[in-house]
């Protein structure tokens, strides 16, 4: 359980992506059934990815039958929840909870095969050309953020893939490798992501901006509100600064009043422009250095990523071996060459050595067996056939008897 509970993460990632890859068709179903719940677009779906993942922590007997349960919930949990016209929501949902048992018991990183990734682009390329259309209108945000989750694991799972192959048959890639390669590949999706999305991602600038505006003309304002107010009293040129009218009489503001109030308006009009400048350009600064320094990361990343691995291209050849091979075989051919006597030149005794050289010729596992033990093993032979062989060898090699050539000439025959 503990093994499990450790590896569990990582399979859960793989669930997502089969979630990922397949979720276009529940999407598109649901909003051809079901128009105007959202819900239903989803919702079943994700509570039965989340009842295949968690199939995973139980043990291997107990899984097939979570998946059947599975799998008939769906079907009842959508009858009940909206009748049969919902039924062909739930073959998406019984295609995920198949697919991932198998999935269980393959290698982290290696539960799906480049096929798998193609299918999944395809049926979301084929999703969005189909979500522009009136009858799956609304679908198209919620299959482009799915994309790119799936996107994103596409780029991992074969940058993983693509590191194994490249370490040759070893069990692991160095962690500095795979930890270069993994920031480099999610580096280069963000700004692939950016590039793809600059029209959105204008707008929100443009938006932005508007807000920035908003909030730097506001504190003018309220600076402005601070300064006093020169209103017009009857007669007098001004009376907003030491109106003194409930005395009798009207207070006129003096030059230097009029000239300071003037002064503030620009002050202030000049310190907000300043902070202003200051500011975007401290922003402008600020991204022009994250900019150069994520291209030098990105470089050195590069530059390092083959820092702890070394490809080196080492012989198989073995020229000693390879001499020897080369001699043994000259010297075989050789000894084919040289003209053997003909079997009626040959005496009794050589007759049955001779035999027993093309027994062995034909029968390679039994060199360096004794002739008795080649023969017990043998069940071609019959055991009288055997016990001959054995006899008339062993006396025309090891003893001083005679053999007759009639006793190897039947041998032959027998044999």
């Amino acid at each position: 359980m503990k093994e499990r509970l450790r590896i569990w993460p990582m399979k859960a990632l793989a669930a997502l992506a089969l979630a990922c890859g397949l979720f276009p068709v529940p999407v598109l179903l649901g909003r051809w059934l079901f128009p105007d719940n959202s819900l239903f677009w989803w919702f079943p779906f994700a509570l039965t990815f989340l009842w295949g993942v968690g199939g995973y922590l139980l043990p291997k007997k107990v899984r097939v039958f979570w998946t059947v349960s599975g799998c008939v919930s769906a079907i009842g949990l959508l009858g009940v929840l909206a009748g049969v016209q919902s039924l062909p929501l739930a073959v998406p949902c019984i295609l995920l909870l198949i697919l991932l048992p198998p999935a269980w018991a393959r290698p982290v990183w290696e539960e799906w095969s480049a096929s798998f990734w193609i299918i999944g682009v395809a049926l979301h390329l084929l999703a969005q050309a189909l979500a522009s259309r009136p009858l799956f209108s609304g679908t198209q945000s919620l299959l482009m953020g799915v994309f790119l989750i799936y996107a994103f694991l596409t780029l991992m799972y074969l940058n993983r893939g693509g590191i194994r192959d490249g370490m040759h048959d070893a069990e692991k890639a160095p962690a500095p490798l795979r930890h270069r390669n993994t920031i480099l590949v999610i580096g280069l999706f963000l700004i692939a992501t950016a590039a793809s999305a600059w029209g959105k991602l204008a707008q929100w600038l443009d938006t932005a901006w508007y807000y920035i505006r908003w909030a730097i003309a506001s504190v003018v304002a309220f600076f402005m509100r601070l300064l006093p107010e020169v209103s017009q009293g009857s007669g007098a040129p001004g009376g907003g600064m030491g109106d003194f009218g409930s005395f009798g009489e009207t207070a006129e503001p003096s030059t230097f009043a009029l000239f300071m109030e003037k002064v503030f308006y620009v002050v202030a009009i000049l310190l907000a422009a300043v902070l202003f400048f200051l500011a975007l350009r401290f922003l402008l600064r600020k991204l022009i250095r994250l900019w150069k320094k994520i291209l030098e990361r990105m470089r050195a990343y590069a530059a390092a990523a083959n820092e702890d691995y070394v490809d080196e291209a080492e012989s198989t050849l073995n020229w000693d071996e390879k001499t020897q091979s080369i001699q043994d075989w000259v010297k075989e051919k050789m000894q084919k060459a040289q003209k053997q006597p003909k079997w009626e030149e040959l005496d009794g005794r050589g007759r049955v050595r001779r035999l027993y050289q093309q027994y062995i010729r034909r029968r390679p596992d039994a060199q360096g067996q004794t002739v008795r033990e080649a023969m017990r093993q043998d069940n071609r032979l019959s055991p009288s056939v055997a016990g001959v062989f054995s006899d008339l060898y062993e006396r025309a090699r090891y003893s001083d008897h005679e053999v007759s050539t009639r006793e190897a000439d039947d041998l032959k025959k027998q044999l």
